[in-house]
C-alpha cells in the first residue's frame, strides 16, 4: 500500500487536474484493495465507494473514475453486467 500511496502522491502533487474528490476515491480504492490482500486487479462496490468517498453523485463517482484512469492512476476495467463487478488496479499495467 506504501508504494501506491507514494506514487500517488508524487503524482497529484503536479498535477493541476486532480481535486479532493480523486483523492478521496483513490484512498478509499487503497483501503479495498488491502481487503483482498492486495491482489489486482480487485472488485469494487460502487455505493460502498460512494459512501466512503462522501460522494454522493452517481454521475460524478464515474467522472472522479473515468478520470483516474484516463490520468494513468488506475486501470478501471468496468462491466455493464449488472450479476458482476467492475475490477480496479492501482498498478499502471496489468
Amino acid at each position: 500500500m506504501k508504494k501506491a500511496l507514494e506514487e500517488f502522491m508524487a503524482g497529484i502533487e503536479k498535477d493541476p487536474r486532480i481535486c479532493l474528490s480523486h483523492i478521496g476515491v483513490f484512498s478509499v480504492l487503497l483501503h479495498v484493495r488491502e481487503e483482498y490482500g492486495g491482489i489486482e486487479p480487485f472488485p469494487i462496490q460502487r455505493k460502498k465507494l460512494m459512501k466512503a468517498a462522501k460522494i454522493s453523485s452517481t454521475a460524478t463517482y464515474f467522472k472522479i473514475i473515468r478520470q483516474l484512469d484516463e490520468y494513468g492512476y488506475i486501470c478501471y476495467l468496468p462491466t455493464f453486467n449488472r450479476m458482476s463487478q467492475s475490477k480496479v488496479a492501482l498498478a499502471k499495467e496489468l
